[in-house]
């Protein structure tokens, strides 16, 4: 049987540990209550050791729920959080030592969802902003916060913002993106986090955006890759509201590695994706432009090959010229493309020299001829033209071809002027076909566009021809537009500089 202890003499445990130690007689009544026990729940040892106090209230059941002498098990307790305990006993006895794990908990939960944030950000890349939208929601729930915010830094500033995301209600930011300076600067100059229980007079507690929220506590954390400082991101609470730890603080500095890494290999995929995209427009360009000096080779060819021996000797001579002509562009186009593809942007960059404007309506009229078959599937005329213009010859005539073409495919005939406008020469290319409706005017020199009627008639094509006479126009300093109504036919327009610029000189 054992021998009643005196509970003073168990009382030397307060000494020699720091957990929280409660002694319980036989009836469950505490008659030992350890400072550490004071902390973690909150109740004085007077008043604790009252007669008749219940100072464990609902938490005494799961306490003595612990099986006796078990290692120690975690065992969360509302309000006062998790804590690690065991149950012993000693004489009559009852010992219950109690340790505060509540942030080791938050700890642990919060790598576990680093782990899967970065599980998430480093399989496929998504784009920047949707990286920061992703890691400034994650720095609120880390923390519980009421707010979160993540600045990007631009490139080579230390105060200008590229990006800015928050997870707040919308109305209580401004529009346009906050400068890094006064406290938002301390943590980017110093690379260390700033932790504050109130903003509210603190001395460097200007530069935040000039429309926020009432903010109180707040941690602001650096993201640093390597030497370079990228931006922060910080979390915060209205006045008077939960002032963050420092469990807050280490997981918003955890936060902010995985932030500068996603970020990066993120911006990094952005650039690739962006290369990507214009080697696409390369050899999209490539496959529609070659369409027509291979269509004009093809025509003449198969001219030659039916009725050679019908033909003048003048009749060769011109379907012989074509067809070298059409490989040679074929090989001009190939090498233009192999330099736009090093450049940011595909085919902009005209290489200046006059072009003779006859000439160059004689070879859009022939080519068209070859690939069609039809003597008289193009008619030009250059009455009152300038005889020559400034442009790229073999940009210009792509303009040309394309705009016959698209006419071509829709009516099966163009005409073709050229005539003085200003310093500029115009060229309009007119056709009989079903027309353009206005509301689709003004997307039809975009990228991948195709009209109603186009779609309707299932005339082919990707919707690329005109957006490529955009590009290539605009390169020139020209202008361009339509003109058409529907079941009317349509006109397009464009101009070029009847004398290069200064800057190509």
């Amino acid at each position: 049987m054992r021998q009643p202890v005196d509970p003073a003499s168990v009382g030397a445990l307060f000494g020699i540990t720091d957990d929280a130690v409660v002694l319980l007689d036989g009836a469950g009544v505490v008659v030992g209550w350890n400072p550490s026990a004071e902390r973690l729940f909150g109740v004085p040892a007077e008043q604790a050791l009252a007669p008749g106090a219940q100072p464990l209230g609902a938490a005494l059941e799961p306490l003595l729920a612990l099986d006796l002498d078990a290692p120690k098990a975690r065992l969360a307790l509302p309000p006062h959080g998790t804590v690690a305990g065991v149950r012993r006993q000693v004489g009559d006895l009852t010992v219950l030592m109690l340790r505060d794990v509540t942030a080791d908990v938050r700890r642990e939960e919060g790598l576990r969802r680093l782990a899967a944030l970065s599980r998430e950000l480093l399989g496929t890349p998504p784009s920047v902003q949707a990286v920061l939208q992703t890691l400034c929601t994650e720095a609120k729930a880390l923390t519980g916060a009421a707010y979160s915010a993540l600045i990007l830094l631009r490139e080579g500033s230390t105060t200008e913002s590229s990006h800015f995301v928050y997870d707040a209600p919308r109305h209580l930011f401004p529009a346009r993106m906050p400068r890094a300076v006064g406290l938002l600067a301390v943590p980017l100059a110093t690379r260390q986090p700033a932790r504050l229980d109130d903003v509210r007079g603190h001395p460097a507690g200007v530069g935040l955006p000039g429309v926020h929220p009432p903010l109180g506590p707040l941690v602001a954390v650096p993201l640093v890759a390597g030497d370079t400082v990228l931006g922060e991101v910080a979390v915060a609470n209205p006045p008077g509201a939960r002032v963050f730890d420092a469990v807050d603080e280490s997981l918003l500095v955890d936060l902010a590695a995985h932030a500068a890494t996603a970020v990066t290999w993120a911006a990094a995929a952005e650039v690739e994706r962006e290369r990507a995209m214009v080697r696409q427009e390369v050899v999209d360009t490539a496959r529609h432009d070659i369409r027509t000096p291979v269509g004009a080779g093809k025509g003449f060819a198969l001219l030659l090959q039916r009725r050679l021996d019908r033909m003048s000797a003048e009749q060769r001579e011109v379907a012989f010229a074509g067809l070298v002509d059409s490989f040679a562009r074929i090989e001009a186009f190939s090498s233009r493309l192999l330099l736009d593809e090093r450049s940011a942007t595909a085919g902009v960059h005209p290489v200046w020299s006059d072009v003779e404007v006859g000439p160059l309506l004689a070879a859009v009229q022939r080519d068209a001829r070859a690939s069609t078959g039809l003597e008289d599937a193009v008619v030009c005329s250059s009455e009152g033209a300038p005889a020559t213009l400034a442009g790229d010859p073999e940009m210009v005539r792509e303009v040309l071809e394309n705009l016959v073409g698209n006419a071509l495919k829709h009516a099966g005939s163009a005409a073709v002027t050229a005539r003085a406008e200003g310093d500029q020469v115009r060229f309009d290319v007119r056709d009989e076909g079903p027309g353009i409706a206005e509301e689709e005017q003004a997307h039809l020199f975009d990228r991948w566009t195709r009209g109603d009627a186009s779609r309707r008639g299932g005339v082919g094509g990707f919707g690329l021809g005109l957006s490529i006479v955009k590009r290539l126009v605009v390169a020139h300093g020209g202008t361009l537009g339509v003109s058409s109504r529907p079941g009317e036919g349509a006109t397009f327009w464009v101009t070029f500089p009847r004398t290069a610029p200064q800057e190509a000189a």
